[in-house]
């Protein structure tokens, strides 16, 4: 396997890497413990036996231990530096430390944990901070010698494709710069807590200006984050994974975030192992029985299936719907939806970076995809809508506008009038919100862009305490309704006095990943009944 297709996590051993596209081999709780040995078991780990077992002659005391086999590249890494540069540490790992110098090729405490997103090998942000000993000896090296530890590192990875290291570090909220820390709020995403220590980043990866006036910095970077140069983004490291069903995602990690553990919502669009409610052509009445059955008004039964009301495509093919992304990135979950047969995805995005990410990853995935600015100001999109209207075409699976999603229901209502006026329009279905720690600056969007006549899906992703699920999802359903009353108008709403159709209603909530200690990352998903007088005189969605 190529390894440049491959994200590759954990303390592998020996054993070569299978099809999957993520490789990911379990560690053991206490992960940077004294042990070197891999967690991985193997065919040599002790196994019950019912055959007579052999006395054991006793070890001799005297005897030196034997060397413990390490296969952990990181490990081995930084023991093949050791084994160049030992006289230069001794004194200090034996006086300091109380280890004999030998030590250290043998049983001292390395870290093991990594990932590996070619050509990038990504350190966790306590790789040179723990275990404790190990962290004691690394804060004596020197720039130079940290350099040849990094060079030695990336070469015991040269096999799988690695020529760059830096260390992970949580997405903050704001943003912040080498000279100033400000609590301008970080809405471009960008990973500032990612730090290079090995190879070429590119062009302004090293950017340590010091400029006065914290504010002025903030949105100096932002700017220049959102509306990258194209000299800049060519200079770039670009890395990339290859997730569900061989979907290939890029971006710059100096410069855009990705998550693994979102592989989960986005496995759950693709409907591997798990139902996406509104991505099926047949999402009616599917028990394998003649009959519709009873439903509560809102197409569910007491199974979790669709009774009559439940063909909430009515009669739309999934390759007939489009899907509108309020924060598409890097097409973390765009990506999933077009694989999944949605003709088309309309994504808002503000960060340049992530633009170029999706506009690269569309191509590798062979999706045609068009990128149009937004005026941040006004709202106008380049060139206007009757020229994205004569340019758009077929194959553009994806159409990304590079500006601000507060914008998304003006320029959307406009694109509607114009393309239904060729048969071109596509009824938007879904709404995906995917900002954490809360999407809700997005709802009235999502509400206003979502087809009125046919209804469909909103999906927030919101940071939730875990024991307030069931609030928050009382909230994000109170709000929605309310938002429909306003943007709808009352004559299409089911009276708010009738407590047993209310105007939206959560039919899902999934659990995506812990995001921090007692906060989980939820997805809710909305569902947006049709109007009623659509359904009274029964019609078929076309």
């Amino acid at each position: 396997m190529d390894p440049s297709n491959l994200a590759v996590c954990g303390t592998p051993s020996n054993t070569s890497l299978a099809s999957e596209d993520i490789f990911q081999i379990a560690v053991s709780p206490n992960d940077n413990d004294n042990s070197n040995e891999s967690t991985m078991t193997s065919q040599d780990d002790e196994v019950p036996s019912s055959a007579p077992t052999a006395t054991k002659i006793p070890k001799s005391s005297s005897r030196p231990p034997k060397p413990k086999h390490i296969s952990n590249p990181l490990q081995i890494g930084i023991l093949n530096y050791f084994k160049k540069h030992l006289h230069e540490h001794q004194d200090y790992i034996q006086t300091t430390l109380n280890h004999l110098p030998q030590q250290v090729l043998s049983s001292f405490p390395l870290p093991k944990r990594f990932t590996i997103y070619p050509p990038l090998l990504l350190l966790p942000s306590n790789a040179f901070s723990s275990p404790p000993k190990w962290a004691e000896l690394y804060n004596t090296f020197s720039s130079a010698q940290r350099q040849e530890l990094y060079a030695c590192i990336a070469a015991s990875f040269g096999s799988m494709g690695v020529t760059h290291i830096a260390v992970n570090a949580p997405i903050t909220p704001t943003l912040t710069t080498t000279s100033v820390t400000t609590g301008i709020e970080n809405r471009i995403r960008s990973p500032t807590g990612l730090v290079p220590l090995y190879g070429d980043f590119g062009e302004g990866s090293q950017d340590t200006e010091d400029v006065e006036g914290g504010t002025e910095v903030s949105e100096d970077v932002e700017e220049k984050e959102a509306n990258p140069t194209e000299a800049v983004l060519q200079s770039a490291l670009w890395v990339r994974s290859v997730q569900n069903r061989g979907i290939v995602q890029i971006w710059a990690p100096l410069h855009s975030m990705f998550s693994r553990g979102n592989v989960v919502e986005k496995a759950r669009i693709l409907g591997i192992e798990s139902r996406f409610e509104g991505l099926d052509d047949d999402d009616d009445d599917d028990d394998d029985d003649d009959d519709d059955d009873d439903d509560d008004g809102w197409g569910h039964v007491g199974d979790g299936r669709r009774g009559v009301e439940g063909k909430r495509l009515m009669g739309q093919r999934t390759a007939d719907i489009a899907v509108v992304d309020m924060y598409a990135g890097i097409g973390y979950f765009v990506f999933s939806y077009l694989k999944r047969g949605v003709r088309r995805v309309w994504g808002w995005e503000i960060n340049g970076w992530s633009i170029e990410g999706l506009r690269r990853g569309c191509r590798e995935n062979g999706w045609g995809v068009k990128v149009v600015k937004v005026d941040k100001k006004t709202g106008e999109i380049g060139g206007g809508i009757d020229r994205l209207v004569k340019e758009l075409k077929e194959e553009d699976r994806v159409v990304v506008f590079h500006g601000d999603n507060r914008f998304a229901a003006d320029v959307l209502g406009s694109l509607r009038e114009a393309l239904q006026q060729r048969n071109m329009w596509q009824r938007i279905r879904h709404v995906n919100l995917g900002l954490l720690p809360s999407s809700k600056p997005a709802w009235e969007g999502a509400v206003n862009v979502l087809d009125m006549e046919a209804g469909g899906w909103i999906h927030v992703h919101e940071n939730v305490d875990v024991n307030a699920i069931g609030k928050m999802e009382e909230d994000i359903v109170e709000g929605i309704c309310s938002l429909l009353r306003s943007s709808r108008g009352s004559e299409q709403l089911p009276s708010p006095s009738d407590p047993f159709i209310p105007a939206a209603k959560c039919v899902h909530v999934e659990r995506v990943k812990t995001y921090a200690p007692g906060v989980m990352h939820c997805v809710f998903d909305i569902y947006i009944q049709s109007s009623p007088t659509w359904l009274e005189y029964g019609n078929i969605i076309t």
